[in-house]
């Protein structure tokens, strides 16, 4: 019975990964959003009418939509990249272990790295932009009238942010399998696809990854100015279709992958 989790495959896939430069431009747009963050964070007021809407809009549209697919799509892309470019894809190819345990670890490998290189930095972000935050009380909160300092609106984002770290892991890595040129399409799916159309063409979104976690942060924190447009329940379960769905095509993909680094 094939199993879930190859640690050998996840050492390979790590020293790939973090044993570069790469890490230095994985670690780069989360920086950026940190940078953001506290800089509008100590020079607006966050509960004055004039400043009252940035922290959903650099938080969603920045950092859900734009930033954590860029650094999933760098960690996504490369998990299977780099036994291409060194050719230690010739032993992994060669050895009995199933292909679905090879994709599965490596999704894992690259969720884990997703969620320390952005998650983390999106997680200080969040209560960094919504410390001090008065506003209505979101789902965690017990009672009903506004709370000051509720951290429920970070918890959205957070939450929002981990589900797409592993939905996008998921996708990307299907791209990469499918794909030679998985960084191409992954930058047209996030510029073009999330960040332009799906803004103008409403039914898109129940075929963008950042919409669902849009909808989860706006659902579990209530935040202003996310751009949320989908249902919990519609976020949760298309997230799940998502990640079952590029993980099991992936596998199927992975069958028939060439030495070269093509599938048939």
């Amino acid at each position: 019975m094939a199993t879930v989790f190859n640690p050998t495959i996840a050492a390979i896939t790590l020293r790939g990964l973090l044993g570069r430069r790469r890490s230095l431009l994985i670690a780069l747009p989360p920086a950026l959003l940190l940078a953001l963050t506290i800089g509008l964070r100590v020079t607006t007021d966050i509960n004055s009418g004039r400043d009252f809407g940035w922290p959903g809009v650099v938080l969603g549209q920045i950092g859900l939509v734009t930033l954590l697919p860029l650094t999933a799509m760098i960690i996504g892309t490369s998990v299977l990249g780099t036994e291409v470019d060194d050719s230690s894809i010739l032993h992994l190819l060669a050895t009995p272990v199933s292909r679905a345990t090879v994709l599965t670890t490596k999704w894992i490998v690259a969720s884990a790295a997703t969620l320390v290189f952005a998650v983390v930095p999106i997680t200080v972000a969040a209560f960094i932009g919504t410390s001090g935050y008065v506003d209505n009380p979101g789902p965690f909160d017990m009672t009903f009238t506004p709370v000051k300092g509720d951290a429920s609106e970070a918890i959205g984002v957070i939450v929002a942010a981990a589900v797409g770290a592993v939905v996008y892991s998921a996708f990307f890595l299907f791209l990469s399998v499918v794909t030679k040129r998985s960084v191409a399409v992954t930058l047209i799916y996030i510029l073009v696809w999330e960040s332009l159309l799906t803004r103008q063409v409403s039914g898109l979104r129940l075929l963008s990854i950042g919409q669902y976690e849009l909808g989860l942060a706006d659902q579990i924190g209530h935040l202003p100015n996310l751009g949320a447009h989908l249902t919990l329940s519609t976020s949760v379960v298309m997230s799940v279709v998502f990640t079952v769905g590029a993980l099991v095509y992936g596998t199927r993909r992975l069958q028939s992958f060439r030495v070269s680094g093509e599938a048939t």
